[in-house]
């Protein structure tokens, strides 16, 4: 069954490239040959055998005896060597890609990378390194400068930062979709089939393909960002993963990319997923305890746009509505994409302000709204668009508001909603005593009912999709871990205190998740973190929110023009003499690169939940009924023949055994030295808390502020909406109307009625529980990590019956022991010091047994053989101690390979 290659190495000729991959455990080689002879084609071989070492080694070497190879020479030339072959790349990760400009091809190399998380049995690598090797027939880089400058912009894009790969696990799909993807009554075979959107390399990795290359030599990679906290509670240890995965389709900067293409493709559209594993679990995904939770965010699907041009030396450029759609074409197929891949409901947290007295962002917010209540026209109530205005600016500027409080209730309905993903049943005691918080809950579940399943998505934006959307999908994701740790019984009810460590760890994940999406869209970390909207930001996080501002404004202005045409030529959307004639740089603008003369939109009006494709057929299925043609005659019968297969060997597979081996390497010899440092090592990235909602210890530095805000007295005349003095705005502020706190919280959220009906209201109870801080209870066993009886089986102590003691006194007496409960009253000490002998407590008649009569008052001393004593003194004494033939038999084979 094919599997990913490990290790490839290059080995290079005058003529070929000779690349050797091999498995993971060195058993098995394949061979990739490319020519060098023809530089503007590239020509391939791929024999479709399996290889051993010692095969692979005769066939180099009988390579090496009939041609020359290319070394560098001492003044750094390449010159001619008689004999031989030499190894341009050793032991590299994987093959990237394979690119071409405007003469010869360059093949891409991971050459150096680094786990930094672990889920389940498969490991997710960060690139550290790549190298880019020139299949010219001299090696050397092109004299064209047009080539030179091509290459140059090219390598701008940073490859050794948040770019992720694994060879195991699909990271372009959630935890959800690769457990559903697999074939468990088949061993866990599954067949990997990656989602383009979120692989970066795609364009790179299209020659390979259409050489009908195996998969198995392509390393397909993400944006984003991955990271992993490991917390350890008093009876079991969780893996908190946090993965973000950024979409390649509509890719770019800032102030370049806003809004929506014509396939519904938006700006800085980002997946992201936390994952909770038990360790305490098998690694296996079906076996083990995994649960996860899926959010998205993206710009507003709508044709806008803002210049850079506009800002002017401070400010912020003018957002512009650059096509009205009456029929929200262009939002139309973003929202049909997100209910294809999710499902409904699909809340939409729109977080640009509502109302400014010039109008900046509410221009965004009135042409979102109208889009929305356009689509729900077509569509049946319970699969409409839940919408809800939520204008965080304005929440955080007043002194009686917070963000994250108003945030909760909303977000607790959003997830209920949804569900979540875990990969076991919901547990037993919420069917036996539901909480409030899950009265109306009814999961979906998979048809076995081993898993439960999430449905619909949250999607988040504002204007940037950074700092305000980080602190919104910080608060659904926190509501989401509580459900999921109360779905894995670690918590008696879903609430996560704000001040706890474990939310501690989780917001430092999600402001590391914030500030590595910021880099990437705006050209620095997020303005506004998430102590900024707790008000518990201090004096220096305050100065660095003032010094982000000024780095992303100079990114803005004066990077982002050449960052996004290494983006366009990366991903391919840019081909130099493919794409035009012009050159990438004398470009004015990308903006035809990504919306083509002459191309529209072709989607029905009305029925925009449906594609061009799907609404053919669903036209075609009315018409074959409408004819109802059903004919015996075998003439009428049409024979309808499948498409060839695409060969098995070039189909990527993998299956529990391979994970199981490959996690733990059940082909080498593990030395113990080596388990110890890989422990250690996770051992310090790990945090032990003594409970999940125990509150972080408080901290005497004066910097600091408290959790709670006092509201400050506002001077008679001053504008009743402002903020504490000192207190830094938005990132993209504007003066707001005065008006009463009042009518500030009536307009603050906007819920409109298919988000009441779609995402019904808690309890007023558990709303009321959660604001007062009564479900923390510190007593609580479940609290402080521990499973009580009622957590673990859904009931309380059980009472016997007669009939149980009837039975037990039977079971006592057929064992020949009799019982006296006036013994161990008489006897019973109550001091450790107290205690008394074993002689002098009368002994209990029992029956002859042949184990030892041990208890915890005496212990009888053992008898140690000679032949114990023997083992003993050699295992002290190494000298003394020989390997045995049969052991040298046994060890011999695992010590043909290196020791990792």
């Amino acid at each position: 069954m094919p599997s990913r290659l490990r290790r490839v190495t290059v080995y290079e000729t005058s003529t070929r490239f000779y690349i050797v991959g091999s498995d993971v455990s060195r058993t098995r080689f394949n061979l990739l040959k490319i020519d060098r002879l023809e530089s503007k084609a590239l020509l391939t071989g791929e024999p479709e055998n399996d290889y051993s070492e010692q095969e692979i080694m005769e066939l180099l070497a009988t390579v090496s005896e009939g041609t020359s190879i290319v070394q560098k020479g001492p003044n750094g030339r390449k010159q001619q060597v008689a004999g031989g072959i030499i190894a341009r790349v050793q032991n590299a990760y994987g093959i990237l890609g394979i690119v071409r400009f405007t003469e010869g091809y360059y093949i891409i190399l991971i050459t150096k990378a680094m786990i930094v998380a672990q889920i389940g049995y498969h490991s997710i690598y960060k690139i550290a390194e790549v190298a880019m090797i020139n299949i010219g027939i001299d090696g050397l880089l092109p004299n064209s400068p047009e080539e030179q400058r091509y290459v140059k912009i090219f390598q701008s894009v940073d490859l050794s930062t948040d770019f992720y790969f694994s060879y195991t696990y699909d990271l372009s799909h959630s935890l959800q979709e690769n457990y559903l993807a697999t074939d468990w009554e088949n061993g866990g075979l599954h067949k990997h089939s990656a989602d383009s959107r979120f692989i970066w390399n795609s364009f790179l990795l299209e020659p390979l393909r259409q050489n009908a290359i195996s998969e198995r030599w392509m390393i397909e990679v993400t944006h984003g960002f991955v990271a992993q906290h490991l917390v350890d509670l008093p009876t079991c240890q969780i893996s908190l993963i946090l993965i973000g995965r950024r979409s390649a389709k509509y890719a770019g900067t800032r102030f370049l990319k806003r809004g929506a293409n014509l396939k519904g493709d938006v700006a800085n559209d980002v997946e992201t997923e936390q994952i909770v594993w038990d360790r305490g679990g098998p690694p296996n995904l079906k076996k083990g305890r995994f649960t996860s939770f899926v959010q998205r965010r993206g710009s507003v699907p709508l044709r806008w746009s803002q210049d850079p041009a506009t800002r002017g030396v401070v400010g912020k450029p003018m957002i512009l509505i650059d096509i009205h759609e009456p029929h929200a074409q262009t939002a139309g197929a973003h929202f049909r994409d997100l209910k294809k891949k999710y499902g409904s409901p699909i809340v939409v947290y729109n977080l640009v302000k509502r109302r400014e007295k010039r109008r900046h962002e509410t221009l965004l917010n009135e042409q979102f709204l109208k889009a929305v209540n356009y689509l729900n026209q077509f569509i049946p109530d319970d699969e409409q668009i839940a919408y809800i205005a939520f204008d965080v600016a304005r929440c955080n500027k007043s002194s009686d508001m917070n963000v994250l409080s108003m945030l909760n209730e909303t977000a607790m309905r959003a997830v209920i909603a949804h569900g979540w993903f875990q990969s076991f049943p919901m547990h037993h005691k919420q069917t036996l005593s539901p909480r409030e918080a899950f009265l109306g809950f009814n999961p979906t579940t998979t048809p076995s009912g081993q898993a439960m399943l999430q449905r619909g998505v949250s999607r988040t934006n504002c204007v940037d999709c950074l700092d305000r959307t980080n602190v919104a999908q910080f608060a659904i994701g926190k509501a989401a871990l509580a459900c999921q740790l109360f779905g894995m019984g670690l918590l008696d009810e879903p609430f996560i205190d704000l001040s706890s460590e474990l939310c501690r760890v989780y917001e430092e994940l999600f402001d590391a998740h914030g500030d590595t999406l910021a880099w990437q869209y705006a050209g620095s970390q997020l303005v506004h973190s998430i102590k900024t909207y707790k008000k518990t930001a201090a004096l220096q996080e305050r100065s660095r929110d003032v010094l982000q501002t000024l780095s992303r404004y100079y990114s803005n202005t004066f990077g982002d023009y050449d960052k996004q045409a290494a983006i366009n030529l990366f991903l391919g959307i840019y081909r130099p003499q493919i794409t035009c004639q012009t050159s990438l740089w004398d470009l004015s603008s990308d903006y035809y690169l990504h919306f083509r003369p002459g191309t529209r939109v072709t989607t029905d009006y009305c029925g925009w939940m449906y594609d061009e494709d799907e609404l053919e057929e669903i036209i075609k299925q009315f018409e074959l009924v409408d004819l109802a043609i059903q004919s015996d005659d075998p003439q009428n019968k049409q024979i309808v023949s499948l498409p060839p297969s695409r060969d098995t060997y070039a189909i990527l597979c993998t299956n529990s055994d391979d994970e199981f081996r490959d996690f733990y390497r059940t082909f080498e010899f593990t030395p113990l030295e080596n388990r110890v440092k890989q422990q250690i090592y996770f051992d310090q990235k790990k945090v032990v808390i003594g409970g999940i909602n125990d509150v972080i210890a408080s901290s005497g530095f004066a910097l600091w502020k408290k959790t709670e805000t006092i509201p400050m007295p506002q001077k008679p005349g001053k504008n009743k909406f402002k903020g504490q003095k000192g207190q830094l705005t938005d990132e993209e502020d504007d003066e707001i109307e005065d008006e009463t706190q009042k009518d500030a919280k009536q307009e603050t959220v906007i819920m409109e009625e298919a988000f009441e009906r779609l995402c019904p209201p808690l309890p007023s109870t558990f709303n009321r529980k959660e604001k007062e801080g009564q479900m923390v209870d510190g007593g609580s066993v479940l609290f402080s990590g521990l499973r009580s009886r009622r957590s673990t089986y859904g009931v309380e102590k059980l009472s016997s019956g007669n009939h149980d003691l009837e039975i037990y006194n039977h079971y006592v007496q057929r064992a020949g022991i009799t019982v006296d409960p006036e013994d161990w009253q008489k006897y019973k000490p109550t001091l450790l010091t107290k205690l008394q002998p074993l002689s002098e407590v009368p002994m209990v008649r029992r029956m002859t047994s042949i184990f030892i009569a041990d208890s915890a008052m005496q212990s009888e001393i053992p008898e140690v053989s000679l032949s114990s004593m023997r083992v003993y003194n050699r295992s002290t004494n190494p000298q003394q101690w020989t390997l045995s033939q049969k052991d040298q038999s046994l060890l011999s084979p695992y010590l043909l390979y290196p020791l990792a």
